[in-house]
């Protein structure tokens, strides 16, 4: 399955091979804008659990492995769910459930997408707003007319 890394500047970018215990939440299509092929379908359980206060849903994938389940994802129980996990560094922010397991990366991509560049006030400075799909690219330099909008990893649960 494939899990997306938003771009924060932290130290821990796990390479092909190595384990990590990432903190994630699931994303659906229409929460996260990504290829058809990074899509999968995964059984889980999820159930509500309620911390200081707050309800939260929480899929168990197998293997000891959590997620978080977005509110607008309307499932309890056993269920299918489609998409793919995102991996949110700061998902203590809005979770009071701390996600469990490790995953063992098979894969390291970048998801880009094309970069309108708009000029701004000072010289050599612009605002860019990307259009069009995400691309996955494998390796290869990025060209000049799309930007990195997030890396992604495939893993596995162990």
């Amino acid at each position: 399955m494939w899990m997306i890394e938003d771009l924060e500047p932290f130290p821990d970018a796990p390479c092909v091979g190595e384990v990590c215990e990432p903190s994630t939440y699931w994303a659906t299509p229409g929460i996260l804008e990504v290829p058809d092929e990074m899509i999968c379908e995964i059984t889980a359980f999820v159930e509500e659990v309620t911390v200081r206060g707050q309800t939260e849903r929480v899929a168990h994938l197998g293997e000891g492995f959590t997620t978080m389940v977005p509110e607008s994802l309307n499932a309890i129980g056993e269920t299918t769910l489609a998409g793919c996990l995102v991996w949110d560094r700061y998902l203590w922010l809005d979770y009071r459930t701390q996600p469990t397991g490790r995953v063992r990366v098979a894969e390291r991509a970048s998801l880009c997408r094309r970069a309108v560049r708009a000029p701004t006030g000072p010289p050599g400075w612009h605002s860019v707003r990307h259009v069009g799909p995400a691309r996955r690219l494998r390796g290869a330099r990025v060209s000049d007319d799309y930007e990195v909008v997030s890396h992604a990893l495939l893993v596995s649960l162990v």
